[in-house]
Order: structure tokens, then C-alpha cells, then sequence
């Protein structure tokens, strides 16, 4: 993985050097906001005791790219998303007691550098970089833990014309986190605003 974002940093800055060697193009800056239901496939248990290795979430998130008058653009996204939100019931410890319930969640908030091309209102890019995991459980008291963890997300989008500055399209989105193992599905509605152009 380490390897994989080293190569892609180089390539990122040369492709910049290249960008820079002429006066003729139009830069643009768009900032893309998307929100969507989250499918995520668990490799390991999320909870001890838990079988269960999917689960259902929804996240936003949001990137700003720089897009001169070529197919690539550079930016970083952000924003968040609810992997996994879950019911645990407890059984009592002593004999007539009634059960009681747990409540566990784990959210993820991407940092992210991006490049993507796009061609004819066809996208596809690559964010890389750390997703903070914000752990919490429920019971009685909230326990909360975060935990830093590299994360690749691909994402292939269209859009469309709605004015001069704002198109809007269908996204879908692949996350996958390789220390916890999670693989996250993300079938998306996307807004992008073309903030400004020089």
C-alpha cells in the first residue's frame, strides 16, 4: 500500500510539472458534494460475539478539485460516513433480570488527496490518505475511540448540465480500508458547482 502511494504521489507531481509548462489553458475550481447509503462487507468481526459481517450506513462527502483545461484534476475530499450502527442485547446476570441492550456504532471520516480524469461528463479518480475511525459504544456510559487507518477509495461518475456552473449525475463509490478489512459499497447522487474559473 505504501508502495502503491509513493508511485502515485510521483506520478501526481509530474503530471502538475506538465500542467504548468503552458499559459494557454483555463483553470477551473469545482467543489463536488455527494451523499449516499453505504453497503459494507466486514473481513473480521466488527463486535465480538457479532456474526453478522455486513451492514447498512449512509455518508456525505465532499471534495474540492482543481481542474485545468485537461482530463486531470487534483483536489481533497472529506466528509463522513456511518459504517455500521448496531442493536446488542445483553442477557442478565442474575436469574430474573430483564435483558438489556447495547448500542455500538463505527463512523469514518475520510482526508483524502485525489486525482481523477474526466472526459465528455465521464469521471474516474482515486483518493488516498488516512480515514479517522470513531468508534462508540453504549451502555449505561458512552465509550468513544478513534484510531487513525490508510484507505484507498475509487469512485466513476456522470453528470450532466443542469446551468452554466452546477451539473448533477449518478456516482458510484468503492472504499476499502485494508487494516480492519472493510469494503464498502456506495451508490451515489453527486452535485458538482463550479466555483470559480481563470
Amino acid at each position: 500500500m505504501i508502495k502503491t502511494l509513493t508511485i502515485y504521489l510521483i506520478l501526481s507531481i509530474l503530471t502538475t510539472t506538465s500542467v504548468f509548462t503552458s499559459d494557454d489553458f483555463v483553470y477551473d475550481i469545482y467543489l463536488i458534494i455527494s451523499g449516499s447509503p453505504t453497503f459494507s462487507i466486514f473481513k473480521d468481526e466488527r463486535i465480538p460475539g457479532l456474526t453478522d459481517k455486513t451492514a447498512f450506513g449512509y455518508g456525505f462527502t465532499g471534495r474540492v478539485m482543481w481542474h485545468p483545461d485537461r482530463n486531470l484534476s487534483f483536489g481533497i475530499m472529506s466528509g463522513y460516513l456511518l459504517l455500521a450502527n448496531d442493536e446488542i442485547e445483553i442477557k442478565p446476570q442474575v436469574n430474573g433480570d430483564k435483558f438489556s441492550k447495547a448500542y455500538a456504532s463505527l463512523h469514518a471520516v475520510p482526508l483524502q488527496f485525489v486525482v481523477t480524469t474526466q472526459k465528455h461528463g465521464f469521471e474516474a479518480g482515486i483518493g488516498m490518505g488516512p480515514y479517522i475511525l470513531i468508534s462508540n459504544i453504549e451502555y449505561e456510559t458512552i465509550a468513544t475511540s478513534n484510531r487513525n487507518e490508510l484507505g484507498l477509495t475509487l469512485f466513476s461518475s456522470y453528470t450532466f448540465p443542469l446551468t452554466e456552473q452546477i451539473d448533477i449525475g449518478p456516482e458510484i463509490r468503492v472504499l476499502y480500508l485494508s487494516y480492519r478489512g472493510i469494503f464498502s459499497i456506495m451508490p451515489t447522487f453527486t452535485l458538482r458547482y463550479n466555483v470559480w474559473s481563470y
